[in-house]
């Protein structure tokens, strides 16, 4: 009797991949395994081009060692990396890699955004004469108003991140905004990591908007630095690289995730109490809004980058000049109502 297995589903091997070990395939013609530190190294190549992979400690029984297991759609694309670091490294297996692939971090990109807000808010309290400009101007033109918002002025979600009210307001957000974000990009990638905190705010000012209606209104990069906070925490349980290699079950995964998310959650929710209800003036649903959205958003995009890797070279270069081409429109649109 034949008897015939159908593979496994779209659905299966998009949720459930199976893992293959990269390293055996590269050193197949080897009579020895890797030590571990090249095996780390060919780690950080695969971690540098966006490989999503999984460190397992071989048995004693298997010869020893560390191997490392990719998904099934990315074998091919991992062996031929390691192969090419190996081809422009030759005799160098333990050499920390010369590598231009996507960088992780995004620490100097977020100290010149962040240095960037500041600039922008000193720039918006002075006042042009020669161009009819005043500190004024720029809160009737950019602030969240809940009326002109629903009137179609949609823009406003955006450029209300960039106002402030005072300077104290301004720093206390790059100074602890920039906090969560450099955490954020070294697990997301600098790229995805800045849209999806600018996506963040302004989803939270939307749903604010539409919540609380007219007379609201409201400006700052709160939103945005508690929608950081949200992605930290939604994300951070996707970051880790260890893994036994055994699939240990729902509840095992659910209290990975718990523990992942709790440092995140309890500094979002101590920022909160900090500045989610400190005056009157403070706009308290944009806070949680914000908080919410990111830690859907931060879900979702850390279950991706696990699944798909970071963005590339090209995807990662359109992304930040969306991110920070986007609110540079939203005020060109902000000023052709005046």
């Amino acid at each position: 009797m034949h008897i015939r297995f159908a593979p496994p589903s779209f659905t299966r091997r998009l949720f459930r991949p199976g893992w293959t070990d990269v390293v055996s395939r590269v050193v197949e013609s080897s009579a020895s395994w890797p030590e571990d530190r090249t095996v780390g190294v060919w780690a950080l190549v695969l971690e540098a081009r966006g490989i999503p992979y999984r460190l397992r400690r071989r048995a004693a029984a298997e010869g020893g060692g560390t191997s490392i297991r990719v998904q099934s759609w990315f074998v091919q694309r991992a062996e031929d990396e390691i192969r090419l670091f190996q081809e422009e490294n030759p005799g160098q297996g333990n050499a920390r890699p010369r590598l231009h692939g996507p960088v992780a971090g995004g620490g100097q990109l977020t100290c010149l955004a962040m240095a960037l807000l500041v600039i922008f808010h000193v720039a918006t309290t002075m006042a042009y004469p020669g161009l009819g400009l005043y500190p004024s101007v720029w809160d009737s033109l950019g602030s969240a108003n809940a009326a002109r918002i629903l009137d179609g002025q949609w823009w406003r979600v955006v450029t209300a991140l960039t106002l402030h009210g005072d300077g104290a307001h301004v720093l206390g957000n790059a100074l602890i905004g920039g906090s969560f974000i450099i955490l954020l990009c070294r697990g997301l990638g600098a790229s995805l990591g800045w849209f999806l905190v600018m996506l963040s705010g302004a989803l939270g000012n939307t749903i604010n908007v539409f919540a609380l209606g007219p007379p609201h209104d409201a400006i700052g990069f709160s939103t945005a630095v508690f929608g950081a906070a949200g992605l930290l925490a939604g994300s951070r349980p996707f970051f880790g690289r260890l893994d036994s290699g055994e699939d240990l079950g729902f509840g095992f995964r659910l209290r990975r995730f718990i523990r992942s998310a709790f440092v995140p959650v309890a500094a979002g929710l101590g920022l909160l109490a900090m500045l989610g209800s400190g005056g009157e003036n403070t706009d308290l649903g944009a806070h949680l809004l914000g908080f919410a959205s990111g830690v859907l958003l931060g879900i979702a995009a850390g279950w991706g980058a696990a699944r798909f890797g970071r963005p590339g070279p090209l995807p990662g270069k359109a992304l930040l000049w969306l991110t920070f081409g986007f609110p540079v429109f939203c005020w060109g649109l902000a000023f052709s109502q005046r």
